[in-house]
């Protein structure tokens, strides 16, 4: 029997992939590629080469393209995200939840590769248009007042507040938001679309990708809609700010972060979404919690960020706040748990963003790439969902 062929790629891109690009320990990496972890240090220190379906696996475990190992040296241009997330440190030694710790975190950096890959795809589509990629032309600095920073945004958004008026619920708000922000030239994209890489939300509420042109801004559809809402707009500043992160902050804590970042990120977000000179002179104390239903519309907020607004403004107290959050937490535990979700043509199409399937399309229509090039955009989707993609963006 013939020799299986040895695939000559270049060891130190092999061990780039997994420790930068991956950030995976040798072990975890050897079994998600159904290798042995000595067959893999090996191949990393030039000893050994894989053989080209060994490659193929690592390759996918790794959710690169086979043709990354075959470059001279690692590429300069993968940085890491700055990880501003709030995780305690595990206090379980139990094996199963030590492995479901990995397991997210392992789901966390293919997100991440997918959504630098949809911004390289994206560019590609631009080049092949002819065209340049939109400029964001938003700059912020952690030494402006928040107020003139969500004023800042607010202009550069071009922020109609009797268009969001007219949303008719938390959904078409946080479509909303999502249009005027990819209007901007800045792709706003949900985590992947593919279930064994779902994430959960105290793994991460959003990430962004704060390189030019057309930086990138992920959600975690498992937030609410009003909690995407406000990931977007934090994420947004994040980028203003120059920086590509990820954060899990949950605007119900009541103690703010540690991260100075992450508080000028907060505030900030919450006075584009809630500005104070809009908020202070509607509310009456005395009436407050019979007016929030009137006033979280008014904003397209939860009653919940109302709240927390007042707490950071100092207009009510942190007991106050409280017990308005222990009221609502008694009146939501024994709801019932949503089932079901969104048709598939439409996960596929918050995961990608409307700004990225307008310029696939269009490079489609104007035969600069195939239908299978197109398919492969969408996560390598079965052809029947592109026709109703292309109806949800184009009717």
């Amino acid at each position: 029997m013939a020799k299986s062929v040895k695939a000559l790629i270049t060891p130190e891109v092999l061990k780039w992939a997994r420790e930068k690009r991956f950030q995976l320990e040798i072990d975890y990496a050897a079994k998600k590629s159904n290798v042995k972890p000595e067959q893999l240090a090996a191949w990393e220190a030039g000893m050994d080469k894989p053989t080209f379906a060994q490659l193929k696996r690592v390759a996918n475990a790794y959710k690169t393209h086979i043709s990354i190992f075959y470059l001279p040296e690692p590429p300069a241009s993968f940085e890491p995200l700055a990880d501003h997330r709030e995780l305690p440190e595990p206090l379980t030694t139990d094996e199963k939840q030590l492995k479901e710790l990995e397991d997210q975190a392992y789901r966390l950096n293919a997100n991440i590769i997918e959504a630098h890959e949809r911004r390289a795809t994206l560019i590609e589509f631009y080049e092949l248009l002819g065209e340049s990629p939109p400029q964001v032309t938003l700059t912020l600095s952690e030494t402006d007042p928040p107020e003139s920073a969500a004023l800042e945004i607010r202009d550069s958004l071009q922020f109609n507040s009797e268009l969001l008026q007219q949303c008719n619920d938390d959904r078409s708000a946080l479509k909303f938001w999502r249009q005027i922000v990819e209007e901007r030239g800045i792709l706003v994209c949900q985590t992947s679309v593919n279930s064994h890489l779902s994430l959960k939300l105290e793994t991460v509420r959003g990430f962004c990708i704060a390189e030019e042109p057309l930086p990138v801004l992920v959600v975690n559809p498992k937030d609410s809609p009003y909690g995407r809402i406000f990931t977007i707009v934090h994420e947004l500043v994040h980028i203003a700010l120059g920086q590509s992160v990820i954060q899990n902050t949950k605007l119900r804590q009541l103690r703010p972060p540690d991260n100075p970042t992450e508080v000028f990120c907060n505030e900030v977000a919450g006075e584009v979404l809630v500005p104070k000179d809009e908020l202070l002179p509607i509310i009456n104390r005395h009436t407050l919690e019979a007016d929030l239903p009137q006033i979280s519309r008014h904003f397209r907020v939860s009653p919940e960020v109302i709240m927390r607004r007042l707490l950071t403004l100092g207009y009510i107290s942190r007991q106050k706040y409280q017990a308005y959050r222990n009221s609502l937490l008694e009146r939501y535990q024994d709801r019932p748990v949503p089932t079901g979700g969104a048709p598939y043509h439409n996960r596929l199409l918050n995961t990608a963003g409307e700004h990225f399937a307008r310029t696939a399309f269009t490079a489609y229509y104007e035969e600069k790439i195939t239908l299978a090039d197109l398919s492969d955009a969408f996560s390598k989707c079965d052809p029947k969902h592109l026709f109703e993609i292309e109806n949800n963006i184009f009717a």
